[in-house]
C-alpha cells in the first residue's frame, strides 16, 4: 500500500475549547472542510471523547457523493483528536494537536494527514504524482485551517 502524507500548522484566534468543537464535531465539518456535505453525525451514540467512536460524513467529489465512516483513534479533550477511515473511497488518517496560547485567546493547530492507496491504480498514481499530490494536500489542509479561522471569526455558524 502506497501512502502520501503531509503536516503543517496554523493559529486560530479562538480559545482551544471552541476550536476543539469544530475539529471534533462531524456536524460542523462541512463549514470548513472542502467537499464535506452538511449532515455529518455520530453513529450509535458515539462521542468525540471516546476512542473507538464512529461518525459518518458525505463527501462530494466530481459528480459523486460518497459516505465515509471515520473512527476516533485518539481523543484528549481539548488537545488532540485523531481519526482513521473505516469505509469509503478515500482512506486517510488525520491527527490534530491543539495548543492553547498562554492567555487562552488563540489556539495553535498542528496537523498530520496520511492518504493511503486503495487499489493498484491509486498506488501507481501515488508513486507517479506523489510530489504534486503531497504539495496539493498540504495546500488544501492549510486552506481548510484558514477557512476554519474565517468561519469561527464570523460567529454565525449553525450545525
Amino acid at each position: 500500500m502506497a501512502t502520501i502524507g503531509t503536516s503543517g500548522s496554523g493559529t486560530i484566534d479562538q480559545p482551544v475549547t471552541d476550536v476543539w468543537k469544530f475539529i471534533a464535531d462531524p456536524a460542523l465539518l462541512h463549514h470548513w472542510v472542502k467537499d464535506i456535505e452538511p449532515g455529518g453525525e455520530w453513529i450509535d451514540g458515539g462521542s468525540d471523547d471516546v476512542v473507538g467512536s464512529q461518525y459518518r460524513v458525505d463527501y462530494s467529489y466530481g459528480r459523486k457523493t460518497n459516505e465515509i465512516v471515520f473512527e476516533v483513534t485518539a481523543s484528549e479533550t481539548p488537545t488532540r483528536f485523531a481519526v482513521n477511515t473505516l469505509s469509503g473511497p478515500y482512506p486517510i488518517t488525520a491527527d490534530y494537536v491543539l495548543t492553547s496560547s498562554a492567555d487562552g485567546s488563540s489556539t495553535r493547530v498542528d496537523f498530520e494527514m496520511i492518504a493511503r492507496s486503495d487499489s493498484s491504480f491509486t498506488a501507481a498514481m501515488f508513486v507517479l504524482t506523489g510530489w504534486f499530490a503531497k504539495w496539493f494536500m498540504k495546500r488544501q489542509l492549510n486552506k481548510e485551517l484558514a477557512d476554519l479561522q474565517a468561519v469561527m471569526g464570523s460567529k454565525q455558524v449553525a450545525s
